[in-house]
């Protein structure tokens, strides 16, 4: 049966980070607002490197294939432009703890973070290394409505994050950074994002302690049992889309 055309297409595209999402609306932790069709896209892991853009789509080949087909409950390889009205890209590898480790580190040991000009130009190399990001860009110069939940910061309390090739061990004084500093690199990194027509969401400040990770209370599952401070929990990813929600609806209400 065809949608109404008073129902907005929305597309979640990631990787595993999808997954504490699908348990909120799951558990019913979040909720998905009214006139909304919501479908899932994406592709776990490495598996996520075989997503590319071909002809202007993003096409799933190989174990990422496989992957999206079964995400997706339509069985979608591909999606290109116009297929949805708005692409929220959620996690998709782009890592905030790989933007924030060194240069709060830096602020720690300088007294305060470099000028607005680096940091700018930081946020910019930082985003157009991401293959996901290329790809919410190239979507949004097709006129696509794009937003961009990044990767969550690391978890505090799972391992010893001071560790030889642990975050704290290369970035030591980043446990100093203040939200003053968290907010100045958010800024970067949405001012770039907007610069691509991407609306970046930064994560709550109300999940972050220690300079730069996220609180042990949103570790996912078994988090110490496998030592995963990567991923969080449902209820995680439903405190994130009440921030997300709302900037949805806005755009439902303009369209």
């Amino acid at each position: 049966m065809p949608l109404q055309p008073d129902v907005t297409r929305l597309c979640f595209i990631g990787d595993s980070q999808l997954g504490c999402l699908q348990s909120a609306l799951k558990e019913g932790l979040t909720n998905v607002p009214n006139g909304m069709d919501v479908e899932f896209w994406g592709a776990t892991g490495p598996a996520f490197r075989d997503i590319y853009l071909s002809d202007g789509a993003m096409c799933a080949t190989g174990t990422a294939k496989d992957m999206a087909t079964t995400i997706n409950a339509k069985g979608r390889d591909r999606i290109a432009p116009g297929d949805f009205d708005t692409l929220v890209f959620y996690g998709a590898r782009l890592r905030m703890t790989d933007f924030f480790g060194p240069l709060l580190d830096w602020a720690h040991t300088h007294g305060d973070l470099p000028s607005r000009r680096v940091l700018q130009t930081s946020a910019e190399e930082f985003v157009v290394e991401t293959r996901a990001f290329r790809m919410a860009q190239a979507f949004a110069r097709e006129g696509d409505r794009v937003l961009f939940v990044p990767g969550p910061l690391t978890t505090e309390g799972v391992v010893d994050l001071r560790k030889k090739q642990r975050v704290l061990h290369h970035y030591p004084g980043a446990i100093h950074g203040t939200v003053q500093w968290r907010d100045r690199l958010w800024s970067a990194l949405e001012d770039v994002s907007a610069s691509a027509g991407i609306e970046l969401i930064r994560q709550p400040e109300d999940t972050i302690t220690k300079g730069m990770l996220t609180k042990n209370e949103y570790a996912c599952a078994n988090a110490q049992e496998t030592e995963d401070t990567g991923h969080k929990s449902p209820a995680f990813a439903a405190r994130w889309m009440q921030e997300v929600w709302p900037h949805l609806e806005q755009k439902v209400k303009a369209a």
